[in-house]
């Protein structure tokens, strides 16, 4: 069986700008491609401000792409703030057994977190990981500490096992901190040698966005930079095929 992943920062659904909500266009191009499960960071669940200044704005952005397309979802609330919170999010064709969310928070400024879910897919269970780290190197170290802590307590070599987000690595040390999880591989260097390039949007330079996968076997690993992709988000999204 081929499972096809995508993951993307949809930015709160927002052009890079700022200036125009993107949840209808990101919805109609996810609705193409229609990936089995998809790894979304920065999804808003409520925004007290936006409600009222966008006639056109959508709370709860995770239920209105799930709609009609993903017959499960997870959100993992954990940015809450006085009137608005936002999380990471999985989509998924296949069944949710269960999910639980790992505080990954570092500094008051951001709030971040491990979104965990179980995948039952035919006669197998994957392990979903979706994550957003920090800006800085220093807090993404001990953010790299807690993440393998946590994957490592969390999985074995019975379920393959799916890692993915906006790792903000622009220095490219996350995989050297995660490459001791025994077989725990990143999909598109695994295929193409080096890390896919998703920010910026227009001209993407930083390998920030990342597919990490173990049990599986990547098939196919692209970065999406078509014009429809390039107006959704400040990040172009990373897609990859895999044989299950």
């Amino acid at each position: 069986m081929r499972l096809k992943v995508l993951t993307l920062n949809i930015h709160k659904g927002f052009n890079w700008r700022n200036t125009q909500l993107t949840l209808h266009a990101l919805k109609n191009n996810l609705q193409i491609l229609h990936p089995d499960i998809v790894f979304l960071q920065e999804v808003v669940g409520e925004n007290k401000k936006y409600e009222k200044k966008f006639d056109d704005w959508i709370t709860n952005q995770f239920e209105f792409l799930a709609k009609d397309l993903w017959d499960d979802f997870a959100y993992s609330h954990h940015a809450v703030f006085d009137h608005k919170h936002h999380g990471n999010v999985i989509l998924s064709k296949f069944p949710i057994l269960s999910s639980h969310v790992e505080d990954l928070t570092i500094n008051n400024y951001e709030k971040r977190a491990i979104l965990f879910s179980k995948i039952s897919i035919e006669d197998k269970t994957i392990h979903a990981f979706c994550t957003h780290l920090n800006l800085t190197n220093r807090d993404r170290l001990k953010q790299y500490e807690i993440l393998k802590k946590f994957i490592l307590a969390n999985i074995d070599n019975h379920h393959p096992t799916l890692l993915c987000g906006d790792f903000n690595d622009w220095n490219k040390r996350a995989s050297t901190n995660l490459l001791d999880i025994e077989n725990l591989k990143e999909v598109h260097k695994t295929l193409h040698g080096d890390y896919g390039r998703t920010f910026p949007m227009m001209f993407p330079m930083l390998s920030l966005d990342r597919i990490y996968s173990k049990g599986l076997i990547p098939i196919k690993a692209e970065v999406l930079n078509s014009k429809e992709w390039q107006i959704i988000s400040d990040h172009l999204p990373l897609y990859c095929e895999l044989d299950l």
